[in-house]
């Protein structure tokens, strides 16, 4: 199966202002000016996360795991829930920000021909694996902020969104945007894989807000709420894109927008959780 789905991609004249004549490869301005956004990207992000590591604090919170302990028909009561191992909180939170830097480093470097070519055939793979595992990192990161600390709905709320962004993935090996003829299932797909979590944490969220107010304290309101309305902006971004609305008929318009977007996500995420825990 090919990384990369070769196709003519002349269709708009938006579209193809960014490639050479040939309609193949991208013009070598526009290789420039992405090279230097992901360099650019990359080394805030590998800044970031290496200040966080220096003044990371000792923030930990539990991952449990609760066990049956005798016949299910039997049971009276729940099984008990025990602690697996406690989690360093700012370890995680750096390295989502690792990842970012890591793959950014890695298109504009040696992967570059290979990323410019995705591009000009409006794809880009390293995308999609890089958000599969820093922003389940990040969700993952949040539910346990929201008091789910079970093994078992941490797996499966890293499962989910993984599947999101595959889905992702694989709306853009599947369609061209601004073709006339869009086959939307992966984008509703991933949508609805992609809301699983966050049900999870709205659960976890009212769960708590039930028990007392100050469980939940302003700055875990901070992140769910930002957290979520930027995750919604990646999927809009998308939308547009295929949808070829204004300047995103230009795939490299909506490139940089995941570009900047990554950051901001990652920087709110990081910083509300060091100023959180280090009240």
């Amino acid at each position: 199966m090919a990384f990369i789905v070769e196709r003519h991609t002349s269709s708009t004249s938006d579209a193809s202002e960014d490639l050479d004549e040939s309609g193949t490869t991208l013009e070598p301005d526009v290789g420039r000016r992405l090279r230097v956004a992901n360099l650019a990207a990359g080394v805030f992000h590998l800044a970031q996360s290496l200040v966080f590591l220096f003044i990371v604090t000792d923030f930990d919170l539990p991952i449990t795991t609760s066990f049956a302990t005798e016949d299910p028909a039997l049971i009276q009561g729940a099984p008990p829930v025990e602690v697996w191992t406690d989690f360093r909180l700012g370890y995680g939170v750096a390295l989502f920000s690792l990842l970012s830097a890591f793959f950014h480093f890695l298109v504009s470097t040696v992967a570059r021909p290979t990323y410019e070519r995705a591009i000009a055939n409006r794809q880009n793979p390293f995308r999609w694996i890089e958000y599969a595992l820093s922003a389940t990192v990040m969700i993952v990161l949040i539910i346990m902020l929201l008091g789910e600390y079970d093994i078992g709905a941490l797996v499966a709320v890293a499962g989910a969104n993984a599947s999101m962004i595959l889905f992702g993935w694989l709306m853009e090996r599947t369609n061209t945007p601004g073709a006339d003829s869009l086959d939307w299932y992966p984008f509703v797909f991933g949508c609805i894989a992609g809301i699983v979590p966050w049900i999870v944490g709205a659960i976890y969220f009212a769960g708590a807000l039930s028990n007392a107010d100050e469980a939940v304290p302003t700055w875990v309101w901070a992140i769910f709420f930002s957290i979520f309305a930027l995750f919604n902006v990646f999927a809009i971004n998308q939308l547009l894109q295929y949808k070829a609305v204004g300047p995103w008929r230009r795939y490299v318009f909506g490139e940089g927008g995941y570009i900047v977007l990554s950051f901001v996500a990652k920087s709110f995420l990081m910083w509300q959780i060091y100023f959180g825990t280090t009240r």
